[in-house]
């Protein structure tokens, strides 16, 4: 049935995309956003670049340094080659439980995401009738997200995140993946939001 190839291959192909997409979005940041200077020993240092601006000053009431809207913020490290190495999130999706769990976090989020992305793949590959085109592309975008952060747990123990919204809240620093997250999981809300089919009358 040509419906059933169709959804797996589009399952595939977002899942693959969206984490090219975000691990090619933070190896491009880390690598042209940081300036020339060079952090202390045991210090990091923080780099942004704006986006778009709300306003010339910083707002003091949220004790924010850069003026209030969405910018491209990283922070990073120097090793002991002198290599500037990214200051990573060891948390979950937009930095939580990174700063209370420490480094037992981002083995437990990378053992997380690894989970989700093979028990994602498995179910529309082998079960794919069970799911409908939009399922499967919600699927595929939490699939390419999870696989897209493991990535990073697994290279520099912790997620790289760089997008920074401080307009009226301030939000955690981010990443492409966590949107790619937020969005499939959005899908699978509208999904199980739909009015059900009819069933058959007998």
């Amino acid at each position: 049935m040509p419906g059933i190839s169709k959804k797996v291959i589009l399952f595939w192909f977002l899942a693959i995309a969206s984490c090219v997409i975000d691990q090619a979005s933070k190896e491009w940041i880390f690598a042209h956003l940081p300036g020339p200077l060079k952090p202390a020993p045991g210090q990091y240092m923080a780099a942004h670049h704006t986006l778009w601006q709300a306003s010339n000053e910083p707002d003091t009431e949220l004790n924010q340094l850069v003026p209030p809207g969405f910018h491209l913020h990283i922070a990073y490290t120097q090793d002991e080659h002198g290599n500037q190495v990214p200051h990573v999130n060891q948390g979950a999706l937009f930095g939580l439980g990174g700063a209370d769990w420490k480094g037992v976090a981002n083995g437990l989020f990378a053992l997380v995401s690894l989970l989700v992305a093979v028990g994602l793949g498995l179910f529309v590959t082998l079960w794919h009738n069970r799911c409908d085109l939009m399922l499967g592309c919600a699927l595929g975008l939490v699939a390419g997200g999870a696989v897209g952060n493991l990535i990073d747990r697994i290279r520099f123990s912790g997620v790289r995140d760089f997008l920074h919204w401080n307009y009226l809240f301030d939000w955690p620093v981010f990443n492409l993946a966590d949107v790619f997250l937020v969005i499939g999981a959005g899908l699978i809300l509208l999904v199980g939001m739909r009015t059900p089919e009819k069933p058959l009358s007998k």
